[in-house]
C-alpha cells in the first residue's frame, strides 16, 4: 500500500491510498473519511433514539 497525492485540473489536491499487485485498487481518502463520519453519526443517532 502507498499513499499518492496529486492535483487535478482545478488545482485541488487529492489523496489516494493505492494497493494490490494482482488486482490494483485505490481509495480516495477524502471520500472514505466523509463516509466514515456519516456512518458514525448515523450510529450515534440510532443509539440516542433507542436510549430515549
Amino acid at each position: 500500500m502507498r499513499l499518492q497525492t496529486f492535483r487535478d485540473d482545478h488545482h485541488s489536491r487529492h489523496f489516494d491510498l493505492i494497493g494490490g499487485k494482482r488486482h490494483p485498487w485505490s481509495i480516495d481518502l477524502v471520500t472514505a473519511t466523509a463516509a466514515g463520519i456519516l456512518t458514525v453519526g448515523f450510529a450515534c443517532a440510532l443509539v440516542a433514539l433507542w436510549g430515549r
